[in-house]
């Protein structure tokens, strides 16, 4: 998750079944575009309710509608308030992510595009993203092989590779998302936690990058 012990990355903790991780997209897509060419960007998935097995019922509906108000409110992110998904639907977030993790380790150019398609189809096209074949559909609509990325999301070894980086974001102090964590030399710290605007959040990135530069 690092490259050599001298760079500076930008470290974006999301989980794209995260109302608010939605609502942010455009603005991370404006610190890609603004920053791209002057650190690492690099995406890390934290987790919201991995391996939850609580069924959609009308009372967790209301809840998490909710939710997706507030962010629409606030961002204007498209929402299909509708969110009629099957009576077998639980918000199990762990399969979304290991999919990312996956398209991760095949393209690592892929991996934003691939995360707005998933939020893209459970959000507005009400979607249920926890199934593996609408995760490879969206893989596939990207370039990736179907086969292999199947087997890659099937795998043990990635089923490892996504509980450990749930595990690491938390010993960072990430306890909600999205959050951009700073890094150089090996160094890791919480840049901002919650949705911010790309008005509060370059000069807060900006300064981060100058008080680095100075001290290399």
């Amino acid at each position: 998750m690092t490259s050599d012990s001298s760079s500076r990355s930008l470290l974006y903790v999301t989980d794209p079944m995260c109302s608010w991780c939605w609502g942010f997209s455009p603005v991370m897509e404006s610190v890609r575009q603004r920053y791209q060419h002057r650190l690492s960007i690099q995406v890390l998935v934290g987790g919201l309710r991995p391996g939850n097995t609580e069924r959609f019922d009308e009372q967790r509906r209301k809840y998490i509608l909710g939710h997706w108000h507030a962010v629409h409110d606030r961002t204007g992110q498209p929402f299909n308030f509708a969110c009629q998904m099957a009576s077998d639907f639980t918000y199990d977030t762990e399969p979304a992510a290991r999919a990312v993790v996956a398209v991760r380790q095949m393209d690592a150019s892929r991996v934003f595009p691939y995360i707005h398609d998933v939020q893209e189809a459970f959000y507005v096209k009400n979607v249920d993203v926890t199934k593996e074949t609408v995760l490879a559909d969206l893989a596939q609509l990207q370039g990736m092989t179907r086969e292999r990325f199947l087997e890659s999301f099937r795998s043990a070894e990635l089923k490892k590779t996504v509980w450990s980086e749930f595990d690491q974001v938390r010993q960072w102090g990430v306890n909600g998302f999205p959050t951009l964590l700073a890094q150089q030399d090996r160094e890791t710290a919480i840049l901002t936690h919650g949705y911010q605007s790309i008005d509060v959040l370059a000069p807060i990135i900006e300064t981060w990058l100058n008080s680095t530069a100075a001290h290399e």
